[in-house]
C-alpha cells in the first residue's frame, strides 16, 4: 500500500515540475516587463509567476476536479515554492533570510491566488483592479490600454485552462495562450520582444 502511495506521489509531483515548467515560461516573457510595466524586479517577477500559477492552483482546486485536482495543486505548490526558495539562495540571501522571505512569499502567493479566482468570477472590472492591487502595485505608471490587454489576457488564461482535463493536468500537459502586444508598438519593437519571448522558451 506505501508503495503504491509512493508511486502515486511521484507521478504527481513529476506531473507538477511539468506544470511548473509551462507557468515559468510564460512568466519569464520580457513582454511583461518591457511593455507592460510590470516592474523588472525580484517582486515584479514574483507577481506575474504567481498571476499564472493562481490561476492554475484555481483551476486544479475547483469542485469538478476532486480530490486528485488539489493534491496536484498542492504539488505544484510545493514545487513553485522549492524552486523559489532555490533561486533565492542563488541570489545570495543567506539562510537566515530565506524562510522568512519563502513565508512571506508564500502568503502572498496564497492571498493572490484567492483574490484572482474572485476577480475572475466577477468579471473584468474586478480583474482590472486586483491588478492594479498586485502586480502593479509598484509600477510607475500603467496605459489604460494595456492595462485592459492585461485583463482580457489573464481571463484567456482561465478561460484556457478551464478546458482542460484532469486527466491531461496529471500528465503534466498544459498550454498557456501566447501573450499579445499592443498595436501601437512600432514593427522593430514587436519583433524584438517576440524574438526574447521565443528564447525564454527554448
Amino acid at each position: 500500500m506505501f508503495a503504491f502511495l509512493s508511486k502515486q506521489g511521484r507521478q504527481r509531483t513529476k506531473a507538477a515540475r511539468g506544470l511548473y515548467a509551462t507557468v515559468m515560461v510564460a512568466s519569464r516573457n520580457p513582454a511583461f516587463f518591457s511593455v507592460y510595466n510590470v516592474p523588472d524586479t525580484v517582486e515584479g517577477r514574483f507577481e506575474v509567476l504567481a498571476m499564472h500559477g493562481g490561476v492554475l492552483v484555481n483551476r486544479l482546486s475547483s469542485p469538478e476536479m476532486g480530490r486528485e485536482g488539489v493534491k496536484l495543486a498542492q504539488a505544484f505548490f510545493d514545487v513553485m515554492f522549492r524552486d523559489l526558495d532555490w533561486s533565492l539562495r542563488e541570489m545570495g540571501i543567506g539562510d537566515l533570510g530565506v524562510p522568512r522571505r519563502v513565508k512571506k512569499m508564500m502568503s502572498a502567493f496564497k492571498g493572490r491566488a484567492v483574490a484572482y479566482d474572485e476577480a475572475l468570477k466577477s468579471g473584468a472590472g474586478d480583474v482590472k483592479h486586483a491588478l492594479i492591487r498586485n502586480m502593479y502595485g509598484m509600477a510607475q505608471e500603467i496605459s489604460s490600454s494595456k492595462l485592459d490587454m492585461m485583463v482580457s489576457y489573464m481571463q484567456e488564461c482561465a478561460k484556457k485552462l478551464a478546458d482542460v482535463k484532469l486527466a491531461d493536468f496529471q500528465q503534466g500537459k498544459v498550454i498557456l495562450p501566447e501573450l499579445k502586444l499592443p498595436e501601437e508598438l512600432d514593427k522593430n519593437t514587436k519583433e524584438e520582444c517576440e524574438e526574447n519571448g521565443s528564447k525564454e522558451a527554448a
